[in-house]
């Protein structure tokens, strides 16, 4: 039997995550599921192991590598240790968003790679014999000479650089038939204290297009086809503008939002919680999504707006997951993520906080100007956002709100105005402000501008850095005496450990011995690190997980 090996490189960078290390994604665990359905052998190890990879490099015929962009250093380390230590020939494939660029991602080195959603491809390229063949390569050269596409694949041959085009949006039916096998969670370090994420949601149902002036000199014409009339016709712009938010791929990459079968999901949650799994993130660039494709079927949800949020569909999940006794007993915790504030009612809110009261609930406001907040092609407006902010706080979530600074078109007063708008948003309930720095993204309608300085390096967006840093430690100091179920997952520096609320919250270090590592615990937090982190003591402790779990590893960046 083919073997595969399939390596996480995510977030990783030059080597190593700096932030979100508690994060597991959905895109390599899918991965290798489905091609150990389709017959290889496959394994799946985090980018950072490299002695996992040099051991399981010699017999894996296929390499499969998930980055993002930014991360080509790591993927190509991979790569390199693949090349070294396989026994024969064989064939390197890059997914993800890394790959979106093909002719970039062929020149790191990779043999192929996959441009879009993996599903159909990788599917295709078993049924013709690809990636079970002893040669690989050859066997895709024998598909071009016969003039045998593969849409969604580039690779290198003898007379230069074949591109089939992109992958095909994956239909439903397929997003059903391959869950992600709860077993390949345990490839992660700490995976009981991670955040696991669940996907619920494909796509995103905004395509609206910007109506700022583009870097590449594209302007929109107002001709409102992405905002009104049939939903058909929202694919398609004349200008050929990407849709969605100007610095955001999912709707070009991902297509419009499809959900996932609510039994499909609660089987994925079930197995998960099974293997110790603590901490589920149902994951959609937009939950309130969830179900409306339902509404418009057979048409495809490319409205942000309307249909309004299908709340007994999101009802009837949260209600069945609710119902697994680990999650009803509060040994695990489900979380939700993004949520357009468009489609945040009040019926919403009641839903989600009956049953995910406590948790955390981000909403994108990016900007604190109304005018630029909905020229970047954002479904809402300001004023939607914070009332979104409201309802969730008064039904028991916890918002986060997130801002983007160096944006095209922006301006000093864009950033003022956001800035201004802090002292609210504190008022509403938000709990934390998530700053980003803008990055121009292949399949964006920003693909082509230039990368913005540092905050520090422009006064505007500095006032607004040190405005979000001020108000997230502030923020910390509430949690002080507040006491948070947490798993126990590592030590750092080699004095404390390290602590994740399973509700998610404040990352908390704490003192006590290594054999910890493992335990849930009751943690009370105490004082105040930085607007990242928080000390706190352990009042007790809960369970401990299968120590053979543990590694023990020190957390080497932290927060």
């Amino acid at each position: 039997m083919a073997r595969a090996l399939v390596v996480d490189c995510n977030a990783q960078g030059r080597g190593g995550r700096r932030s979100t290390l508690d994060v597991i994604g959905v895109g390599p665990r899918l991965a290798a599921t489905i091609l150990e359905r389709l017959g290889l052998e496959t394994e799946l190890v985090q980018c950072s192991d490299l002695d996992a990879v040099r051991r399981m490099s010699g017999d894996a015929s296929v390499l499969g590598v998930s980055a993002m962009v930014g991360d080509e250093p790591s993927a190509q380390r991979v790569l390199g240790v693949w090349r070294r230590y396989r026994r024969g020939g064989g064939i390197a494939i890059l997914g993800g968003a890394l790959g979106l660029d093909p002719g970039r991602a062929l020149g790191l080195g990779f043999d192929a790679v996959i441009v879009g959603e993996a599903e159909l491809p990788l599917i295709r390229l078993a049924e013709e014999g690809v990636l079970g063949s002893t040669d690989p390569l050859r066997a895709l050269e024998a598909l071009a000479e016969q003039g045998r596409r593969v849409p969604g694949v580039a690779f290198r041959s003898a007379r230069g650089v074949v591109y089939w085009g992109r992958a095909p949006f994956t239909p439903r039916e397929l997003l059903n038939r391959y869950r992600p096998e709860p077993r390949f969670v345990e490839a992660y370090p700490w995976f009981w204290g991670s955040r696991v994420y669940v996907e619920v949601v494909r796509g995103c149902s905004n395509f609206y297009r910007p109506t700022i002036p583009l870097p590449d000199g594209r302007r929109c014409v107002l001709c409102n086809l992405c905002r009104e009339g049939l939903l058909e016709n929202r694919l398609w712009c004349p200008l050929g503008i990407p849709p969605g938010c100007g610095y955001c791929s999912v709707p070009a990459f991902h297509g419009w939002a499809r959900s996932v079968d609510r039994s499909r999901i609660v089987d994925e949650v079930r197995g998960l919680v099974r293997l110790g799994v603590t901490r589920i993130v149902l994951s959609a660039p937009d939950f309130l999504d969830y179900g409306r494709d339902y509404l418009v079927a057979p048409h495809p949800l490319t409205d942000p707006r309307n249909p309004p949020p299908n709340t007994r569909e999101i009802e009837a999940l949260l209600r069945e997951l609710h119902s697994i006794p680990e999650v009803r007993r509060g040994e695990a915790v489900v979380m939700v993520e993004n949520v357009k504030p468009s489609l945040v009612t009040e019926e919403v809110a009641e839903v989600m906080g009956r049953y995910l009261r406590g948790t955390p609930i981000y909403i994108g406001l990016e900007t604190g100007d109304p005018e630029f907040h909905q020229a970047l092609g954002r479904p809402s407006a300001v004023e939607e956002c914070l009332r979104a902010v409201k309802l969730f706080a008064e039904h028991g979530l916890r918002p986060y709100v997130y801002l983007l600074h160096g944006l095209p078109g922006e301006k000093d007063e864009h950033l003022e105005r956001t800035a201004e708008l802090i002292p609210l948003l504190k008022k509403l309930g938000v709990e934390r402000i998530v700053l980003y720095r803008f990055r121009p993204l292949p399949m964006t309608a920003f693909e082509k501008a230039p990368p913005p300085p540092p905050a520090v390096s422009r006064p505007a967006a500095k006032r607004l850095y040190e405005e979000v840093r001020r108000f997230n430690e502030e923020q910390k100091r509430v949690f002080i005496g507040r006491v948070f179920r947490s798993a126990l997952v590592s030590m750092y520096r080699r004095r404390f450990l390290v602590a994740y609320p399973l509700a998610h919250g404040p990352t908390t270090l704490v003192r006590g011995p290594r054999s910890l590592i493992g335990c849930l615990a009751d943690v009370e937090v105490t004082g105040v690190i930085s607007d990242r982190l928080v000390e706190g003591r352990v009042l007790k402790v809960v369970k401990c997980i299968d120590r053979r779990r543990a590694p023990g590893a020190e957390h080497k960046y932290g927060y």
